[in-house]
């Protein structure tokens, strides 16, 4: 029997996969009139980047356990909506890039589906 999560590691696993190997193909078209992304768009990924590795080097940690609680899921689950959002917005404009923010927000977005399960539990 296949359990949840190796169904999840295995979307996560697509998710990423297509993140890195369509983005690269889709930059390195010459017939495509690239504009640069917008700055809401660095923001965001930014924003992103920097919640990843505050998380996996245990910077939640250091904080009290009442303030994680109140501040780890809503940060992550805002940050999902915003990538999510400006992805969408940024596609008109910039779809390389966009299909890289959606990719790292969708995973993103599993992942605290996935713990927030997990600490339910």
């Amino acid at each position: 029997m296949i359990g949840f999560s190796i169904i999840f590691l295995t979307v996560l696993g697509a998710i990423a996969i297509f993140t890195l190997m369509v983005t690269p193909k889709r930059a390195v078209r010459k017939h495509e009139i690239r504009t640069p992304p917008r700055k809401i768009s660095y923001v965001v990924l930014g924003l992103l980047v920097f919640h990843w590795v505050f998380f996996l080097s245990s910077g939640y940690a250091l904080l009290s356990t009442n303030m994680t609680d109140a501040i780890f899921m809503p940060v992550w689950i805002v940050l999902s909506v915003a990538g999510l959002v400006i992805a969408i917005y940024e596609f008109k404009n910039n779809k390389g890039f966009s299909l890289l923010l959606a990719g790292l927000t969708t995973i993103s977005l599993l992942f605290s589906i996935f713990i927030n399960g997990i600490s339910n539990m």
